[in-house]
């Protein structure tokens, strides 16, 4: 596919069919996968998962994001020897910018463990008969404490 056409409406007259939009929607797909492979292929396999192509600017600049400082650092670093490289996929890259995108840490874990009574009775029965380990009885009446309600 033209990378001219990436992102912009296709179609014919103003009700183009589903089909056609299907196709350009897969074909603007796959030249944003080349774009994409074609951009990892020039830089170092460790910035790979650092590294998104988010799209061509009007003004020609390929906009890469970078997923923390140090990924931009470095991508900032390799812009300049990765143009001219990019201007042969397509010519109409004329510079490449990067961009900050930190990623959201994943949500902190909830404990969604819950234990029946008959299993915390069990427990702290265990727990009773344990006088010959005092920590590991302790620790298993942490536990029940825990769980009860």
């Amino acid at each position: 596919m033209d990378f001219k056409q990436i992102g912009k409406r296709s179609g014919q007259g103003d009700d183009p069919s589903a089909r056609t939009q299907l196709e350009f929607l897969l074909q603007s797909a796959q030249a944003w996968r080349q774009l994409d492979r074609a951009v990892k292929q020039h830089l170092p396999a460790n910035l790979h998962p650092y590294v998104q192509t988010a799209r061509i600017d009007q003004d020609g600049s390929l906009v890469l994001l970078a997923a923390n400082g140090t990924a931009a650092s470095r991508l900032k670093m390799l812009a300049p020897a990765l143009l001219p490289k990019l201007r042969q996929c397509s010519g109409l890259i004329t510079a490449v910018r990067v961009k900050t995108v930190p990623k959201t840490a994943a949500p902190p874990r909830q404990n969604s463990l819950k234990l029946s009574p008959a299993a915390l009775d069990a427990l702290a029965d265990g727990a009773d008969r344990l006088e010959h380990h005092p920590q590991l009885a302790a620790a298993l009446r942490r536990l029940v404490g825990k769980y009860q309600k």
